[in-house]
């Protein structure tokens, strides 16, 4: 099921274990997908791009926020009716790439399950383009935001008003929240990268985390998940 937040934002709200969020953009830049879901997501990525009228031929470009499964696994599943490029980090892309494989010990060892799960995950056929902080991407702003991994990227769409905010921070009800500490590298370096996104970009209207539903009001509710 999609759901259309303003003029050109589409949101695609899986179902599968935490619930991942996925994203489709349309304006001048073409269309864009924003992080993709677990693997057993397809068929809702699927039934949710019918909705917005998306066709995955159409789609010009995929942004990740980060390397994690649950944002991911569905890419290899949409080929190749998706034939396009995906964007990402450089220092997560390689993990996507199958350049190689998540370290064991990260995220208080809990990496090590995510390093197995890698190791069986069918990882897409298509370019993987290393992002840049300050990269312009068909019409997106990447803003390096490290800290639930070393790579985590923000993507800011003036077009649209919104920011995708993957998982520097998750909704709960109507509030944002820096992501658990268990699920980080690093959790002070993410507080951090909050804090400098704020300084960085102009006021949004739409924030759209990974997890949880996409808020309204986004660069005043992101304030207050370090600000209180």
């Amino acid at each position: 099921m999609a759901t259309r937040l303003t003029e050109g934002l589409w949101h695609i709200d899986c179902q599968t274990r935490d619930k991942p969020n996925v994203y489709v953009v349309e304006g001048d830049g073409g269309r864009t997908l924003v992080d993709a879901g677990w693997a057993g997501d397809e068929s809702g990525v699927r039934d949710g791009l019918a909705d917005a009228g998306v066709d995955p031929e159409t789609i010009d470009r995929v942004l990740l926020t980060h390397y994690d499964a649950d944002h991911v696994g569905t890419l290899a599943r949409l080929t190749p009716d998706l034939d396009a490029p995906v964007f990402i980090h450089h220092e997560d892309r390689d993990y996507v790439a199958g350049e190689s494989l998540p370290p064991w010990t990260a995220r208080f060892g809990l990496e090590a399950l995510h390093r197995l799960y890698y190791r069986q995950l069918t990882l897409p056929d298509l370019p993987v383009r290393p992002v840049r902080d300050g990269d312009d991407i068909g019409g997106f702003e990447a803003r390096h935001t490290p800290g639930h991994t070393p790579g985590h990227t923000v993507y800011v769409h003036d077009g649209v008003d919104a920011a995708f905010l993957g998982d520097l921070v998750n909704a709960r009800g109507e509030r944002l929240r820096p992501t658990g500490r268990a699920t980080n590298y690093d959790s002070e370096r993410l507080e951090a990268s909050i804090r400098e996104l704020l300084d960085d970009v102009p006021e949004f209207e739409h924030a759209c985390p990974g997890h949880g539903p996409p808020l309204t009001d986004g660069f005043r509710r992101l304030s207050r998940a370090v600000d209180g």
